[in-house]
């Protein structure tokens, strides 16, 4: 348990230390707040605005999937890193099993992302927060917000840590990069509907629905959150597989 702990604390130390980590945290806070930031010009062209849960509703759409896809490149690959740097060699001189030096490499990763996911909520709700023209409790903020750590952040995170970890580790990078950016233009190239949506969709999925409903259009399509589930869930969780059962991934005899 040791063992895997430390894989878990270095790779996630290591990711929270790297520059780049921070750059896309602010980029993808201020793309998000120059949509979104209660201004009065922004008040007279959106029409929920005052609402916290319409506010981090809107949040969790092109700024956060920014956010999605930087932390999809900084962890990539990350596998193959440590085997250039000799970072893989100095683990296994330890004794340290495979099966721990990957779980240690995708619950790193997890965490990694769920606490940056987390401080991309936090930070725009705070901000919201502090700069609505109008009095709000502090619990109407939180209670989505909340919400949005469970219900979106959780399996996004999973969806992207491990895939992002594991993919890299089986097939050449560049294809990744390439499945990554089509799947990033799919996504941005999606507009938000009141009907049901793609169930590819990373942040802006069915899920995204059971913290804000348009007035207008109560119904949620259990259909559609159950398949954005399943895809962010699934195919993290699957793409995870090959890498136990890839022999050359820890000992190339």
């Amino acid at each position: 348990m040791r063992k895997l702990l430390s894989v878990i604390y270095y790779e996630y130390v290591m990711q929270l230390k790297r520059i780049a980590t921070w750059g896309v945290l602010a980029a993808s806070v201020v793309i998000t707040l120059l949509d979104g930031f209660p201004s009065e010009k922004n008040l007279a062209r959106i029409e929920f605005l005052l609402q916290p849960s319409y506010f981090i509703y809107r949040s969790l759409s092109f700024g956060a999937l920014i956010a999605t896809f930087g932390l999809m490149f900084l962890l990539s690959n990350r596998m193959a890193i440590d085997h250039k740097t000799g970072m893989k060699q100095l683990i296994m001189a330890s004794p340290i099993t495979k099966l721990q030096y990957i779980f240690g490499k995708l619950l790193g990763g997890f965490i990694y992302t769920y606490t940056v996911f987390s401080l991309f909520l936090a930070l725009n709700t705070l901000v919201f927060y502090v700069s609505v023209p109008i009095d709000i409790a502090l619990t109407d903020c939180l209670v989505p917000f909340s919400k949005a750590l469970i219900i979106n952040v959780l399996p996004v995170s999973i969806f992207i840590s491990f895939i992002s970890v594991a993919l890299p580790a089986i097939v050449d990078v560049r294809l990744f990069y390439v499945l990554a950016s089509v799947l990033f233009i799919l996504n941005a190239a999606s507009p938000d509907s009141a009907d049901k949506m793609p169930f590819y969709l990373i942040t802006s999925g069915d899920l995204k629905k059971l913290i804000w409903q348009h007035p207008k259009f109560p119904y949620i399509n259990t259909d559609g959150i159950q398949a954005n589930l399943l895809f962010l869930i699934g195919c993290g969780l699957i793409s995870a597989v090959p890498l136990f059962l890839r022999r050359k991934l820890w000992r190339n005899d």
